[in-house]
């Protein structure tokens, strides 16, 4: 993967003042589109949406083509575009994966589709506990060895059929269990999937199971399926679904729990005694011990049962011992995709039984183990929570740090599997750092998606606070303050700013020496100083908008289309019908409600009576398009950087001669 392009498109935003003492370490970006956002100030709300909808338009982000044909249920990663991961393994099913997978589709879910898609994958997963719930009877009866991998209750399988698959795997993954037991609780909390008789009684059973292996100490193979070890990040989640299952039960008191009296209790006991032993490390064993392991992360967020103190003494741990320049590895020494993994194993699959883990073991160098994609959104996610919490400015500018470093994972041009794809992990093969096979990973955008966000949120929150703080210094009470008095204060925040910078960039919004603070945030934080640039154009022979035929509506999105979608450089673009458009045979039905969202946040999105032949034409930057059959046939609109409106203009003029030029190979011009 080559370096990151040199900056182009949106020019940077004018820089919020930031404390001197906060260092930023910009990341290697693989995808040369959003190296223009990942720099070293603040970003903006219309920077956020620009980000969105990149990702949107090229599928960065897509989970529904992971969908096994029949189920809601989504396999490891994704077909398609990078081939099949048939070879890989990564088309079965995983627990863990899914309830990851669900848990982020309520989190960013704005119209319901994604907690019914949450439900759903919830419910596929218990179909597939209840149909092979005699693993979990046997355990418990004593007539099956819990030391057996293959004995346990299968976390991998074949989600089409829901059958369990013969390869040997290690299905000692009691973190996996408590997931899911954690989150089927949590959406009954919350309201959104009300409690099951068949639903209760396999949870009973799920308790019982774990109490028979003694979770607490209990030697599994965890998140990363590999060997014995007793791990406070298998412990953590099924604490987190015995707490949350505490509250099921305060939250409906008529509920039992059907197992044996007193077990609920005892799992939530035994296994917050275990965590207090063992936190902030991972494992205390004896010739196992491990310090620190990204895993651990996912105590803070989403499960959220460790103190504030230990989230940060954690977050710390991870930082200082498992970042990498790319991504995170997930504990030191792992074998997982090290260095020329397929050539050394002649497999790129995850090694699954003990010898296989010591043999692999061996090959790992210090610095050589793969730096995955999983844990900079969590990250980011963590310091967004605590930013709401604190307003912290050092918390905010960490969110967002973690969150570019997750941008700048995503594919470039380069990448075999091709552009705008969220890898499971970077690795280095023949010298270089390239992604592994396993792109796009699903739990990889899962996470993004979440952290996404919440920088939207933490955006959202820092310009309230600064309006807030600046109306301590507005003497008056109008929301003015005098140019000096506020860059005193600027440069107390930062000794840095040079005065006449920033007092010639606060001018912009003052009179008579006086500032404007609401509009001063808006500017710097929102990014809506400038207003779009736009021109109406008809075409010569059709009637307008108002009066046209539906025919006519028709062969004016035909022509249109069909020049703008010739347009290359800095106008490509796609065409976005509007929903339920059956007029262009590209995107029948039309554009999707999270495309829609995304043009309308950017205000390129029209209302129509009439969908056929009408739509949205936008470039992947978002700053350029183009309303079909809107206000006129052709409504260019631009949306210049803050504070230059010149360059809306021009760049209006340039793409109105390059479609007059393009309409007329159809034989058509404007009037």
């Amino acid at each position: 993967v080559g370096e990151a392009a040199a900056s182009s498109g949106p020019r940077p935003r004018r820089r919020a003042p930031r404390p001197a003492a906060m260092a930023v370490v910009l990341p290697k970006v693989h995808q040369p589109a959003l190296a223009p956002f990942i720099r070293d100030d603040l970003l903006t709300k219309e920077d956020m949406e620009k980000i969105k909808g990149l990702l949107l338009r090229n599928r960065a982000l897509d989970l529904a083509s992971g969908r096994v044909p029949g189920s809601a249920l989504l396999a490891g990663a994704l077909d398609g575009r990078s081939g099949s991961q048939s070879a890989t393994g990564y088309d079965h099913v995983w627990v863990r994966d899914n309830v990851f997978l669900a848990f982020s589709l309520c989190e960013t879910d704005d119209d319901g589709d994604g907690t019914a898609q949450a439900i759903a994958i919830v419910r596929d997963l218990a179909k597939f506990f209840m149909k092979t719930a005699s693993r979990f009877d046997e355990i418990i009866a004593g007539r099956a060895d819990p030391q057996d991998a293959m004995s346990r209750p299968h976390m991998r399988f074949k989600g089409q059929d829901l059958d369990e698959s013969p390869e040997p795997w290690n299905h000692k993954q009691n973190d996996a269990i408590g997931y899911w037991m954690w989150l089927r609780c949590r959406l009954c909390v919350e309201g959104k999937m009300p409690m099951t008789g068949d639903h209760l009684r396999l949870l009973g059973l799920m308790l019982e199971y774990l109490m028979k292996i003694e979770f607490w100490r209990d030697e599994d193979g965890g998140h990363w399926e590999e060997g014995a070890k007793v791990r406070a990040s298998s412990i953590g989640p099924v604490v987190a679904a015995a707490k949350e299952f505490q509250k099921l039960l305060q939250k409906y008191p008529g509920m039992m729990v059907p197992c044996a009296d007193g077990t609920l209790d005892a799992v939530e006991k035994m296994g917050d005694e275990a965590l207090e032993q063992t936190l902030p490390r991972e494992c205390i064993q004896e010739g196992k011990v491990r310090d620190v392991d990204s895993a651990l992360l996912f105590l803070i967020y989403p499960l959220d049962i460790v103190s504030k103190e230990m989230a940060r003494t954690i977050v710390k741990s991870v930082q200082e011992q498992l970042m990498g320049a790319i991504g995170v590895r997930r504990y030191n020494g792992d074998r997982f995709w090290c260095k020329d993994y397929e050539v050394v194993t002649g497999t790129g699959k995850e090694a699954v039984i003990d010898d296989e883990v010591a043999k692999t073991g061996e090959l790992v160098l210090p610095g050589e183990e793969a730096q995955s994609c999983l844990f900079d959104s969590i990250i980011s996610v963590i310091y967004g929570r605590w930013y709401e919490e604190s307003q912290d400015f050092e918390d905010l500018t960490s969110q967002q740090q973690h969150l570019f470093r997750s941008l700048a994972q995503i594919t470039g041009p380069d990448c075999p599997a091709g552009p705008w794809l969220v890898p499971q992990c970077f690795y280095i093969a023949s010298g270089n750092w390239v992604p592994n096979d396993i792109c796009p990973f699903l739990w990889s955008q899962a996470n993004l998606q979440i952290a996404l966000r919440w920088m939207d949120k933490s955006i959202d929150k820092s310009q309230f606070e600064i309006k807030k703080e600046l109306k301590t210094i507005d003497g008056e009470g109008v929301g003015n303050i005098q140019v000096d008095d506020l860059v005193t204060v600027f440069r107390k925040l930062n000794a840095d700013l040079p005065v006449d910078e920033i007092t010639s960039l606060l001018g912009e919004f003052c009179s008579d020496g006086n500032v404007c603070f609401d509009k001063l945030v808006e500017g710097l934080f929102c990014g809506t100083v400038t207003k779009p640039a736009q021109l109406c154009l008809n075409l010569k022979g059709i009637n307008p908008p108002q009066d046209m035929s539906p025919d006519e509506a028709q062969e004016a999105e035909r022509v249109l289309t069909d020049a703008l979608l010739e347009l290359h450089g800095e106008f490509e673009g796609e065409y976005f019908p509007l929903p339920g458009s059956q007029s262009f045979p590209a995107r029948m039905g039309g554009m999707t409600s999270k495309e829609a969202k995304c043009l309308e946040a950017q205000g390129l999105l029209f209302q129509a009576v009439e969908s056929m032949g009408r739509g949205v034409f936008a470039n992947a930057e978002l700053d350029v398009a183009v309303l079909v059959n809107g206000e006129s046939h052709a409504q260019i609109v631009v949306k210049p950087p803050a504070g230059d409106n010149d360059i809306g203009t021009k760049r209006v003029a340039r793409l109105e001669q390059a479609l007059r030029d393009a309409v007329k190979s159809s034989g058509y011009d404007f009037d």
